[in-house]
């Protein structure tokens, strides 16, 4: 019985990989096939790579486009898996990324297991997971294997090794309201989401050949996206197309490029996405959370909230662990259009600065806002943060109010599942 396979790929912006992708496609031992190219706006060197191998009539692009604004309000790939399977016309399913190739007896050996096991509804397959430099040339690589029957497959088994039936779909939509949950905090792994939805009903069975590589780049989704929470930290600063800006107020700011100093701030790389939600407002003259001086050295102010923020002594400046790299030298007629904060100091009363990492117990926090906030040391190394924690006594955490803790957005959204939800029937298995 021929069974007909419906592809989902989800492209975005992968000129580099996009051809080796759908060459992995036509090369497939097995030919009853549909692709269907769900594309979020890709720029023309994109569409350009694709354009080649629309003259197959089982390949099929849709290309969408987004307001930036909008981008956010849901997990675009989701969304875009959501309209692809209402137009599929296959009996099995089967979901593509732009940076993973299928093996050329992927789609073969897949099938022929749901054609001499009938009971089957979802298999998996082992994955050559492959990690490559900017210059693309491999940097290690190892096996994510499919070894045993899986009742609960997310966070184990990669978007691109699964095919599943079509007749899932249906009790998928009924119970859950939809197929893919697509909302915005699943951007990480809307995937495993879904696996969970698929697991209510069926179980992941293993095919232990390797049948597709992904690459990971240092540009790849989840290696953008491991390390960050939904919202950037206040000060954090970044590169766009050669200019400079700072999250400062939950707003985007220009920046001059001499506050950047690779040994005490430096410009982090963050996922586009990250910075689409952010309005632009006017340019900082001096950003916050910079330290400065206007009488060479011997009174220290600390800019925080475009206030200035006096270090009573220069020992406070050491104690909150300021550098002289980190000291810049302004005028005094800059310095005073600026209006007056409260001061800095150790004590008789502990007033620190903000932005500057603590430890209390055995956690790492981030005074923000006057609020200690836990963060997670993921976090702690993608922002680039450069002091040691400062050792705090219970007299002065108390101080403050714990704040929500500031860790991957991975994170938080396992925190605030409902594992009630997806549940599995207690279905006993057969090979």
């Amino acid at each position: 019985m021929i069974m007909k396979v419906s592809v989902i790929l989800t492209s975005y912006n992968k000129p580099d990989f996009i051809d080796r992708v759908l060459k992995s496609m036509v090369e497939q031992t097995y030919p009853h096939w549909e692709l269907l190219i769900m594309d979020d706006g890709s720029e023309q060197d994109t569409i350009q790579k694709i354009q080649p191998y629309l003259g197959d009539e089982r390949i099929h692009l849709y290309s969408h486009t987004v307001h930036p604004a909008k981008r956010l309000l849901t997990t675009r790939y989701a969304t875009l898996i959501n309209e692809a399977l209402t137009r599929i016309t296959g009996e099995l399913i089967c979901y593509l990324t732009d940076d993973t190739v299928y093996h050329k007896d992927r789609l073969q050996k897949m099938v022929e297991v749901f054609q001499s096991k009938p009971h089957i509804d979802i298999v998996y397959s082992s994955q050559r997971v492959v990690h490559i430099d900017q210059q693309l040339v491999e940097t290690m690589s190892y096996v994510r294997e499919a070894d045993r029957i899986l009742d609960h497959a997310s966070f184990q088994v990669d978007h691109c090794s699964v095919m599943h039936r079509r007749r899932l779909l249906p009790l998928i939509h009924e119970k859950y309201g939809q197929y893919w949950d697509d909302e915005p905090k699943h951007w990480h792994h809307a995937d495993s989401v879904f696996w969970m939805r698929l697991n209510y009903f069926a179980a992941f069975f293993p095919l232990k050949d390797v049948l597709d590589t992904t690459y990971k780049t240092p540009h790849s989704f989840h290696h953008m996206f491991s390390s960050m929470p939904y919202d950037l930290i206040d000060g954090t600063v970044i590169e766009k197309e050669g200019d400079y800006f700072q999250i400062a107020g939950g707003y985007l700011h220009g920046i001059e490029r001499r506050w950047i100093n690779e040994k005490n701030r430096r410009a982090i790389r963050v996922p586009l996405l990250c910075t689409m939600k952010y309005e632009m407002k006017e340019k900082l003259a001096v950003p916050n959370y910079t330290v400065v001086t206007a009488d060479r050295g011997k009174t220290f102010f600390y800019i925080e909230d475009q206030k200035k923020r006096r270090f009573v002594s220069k020992r406070d400046v050491q104690y909150f662990q300021f550098h002289s790299k980190e000291i810049y030298t302004i005028s005094n007629d800059q310095l005073q259009t600026f209006e007056e904060g409260s001061v800095i100091q150790i004590s008789p009363a502990f007033s620190p600065p903000n932005r500057r990492l603590f430890k209390w117990k055995q956690d790492v926090y981030l005074l923000v806002h006057h609020t200690f906030c836990r963060i997670d040391p993921e976090v702690v190394k993608r922002f680039a943060f450069y002091h040691q924690p400062i050792k705090l006594y219970p007299s002065q955490f108390k101080l403050f109010q714990e704040g929500k803790p500031i860790v991957p957005l991975y994170m938080e959204s396992l925190q605030e599942f409902d594992m009630s939800l997806y549940q599995t029937s207690g279905r006993k298995h057969s090979s």
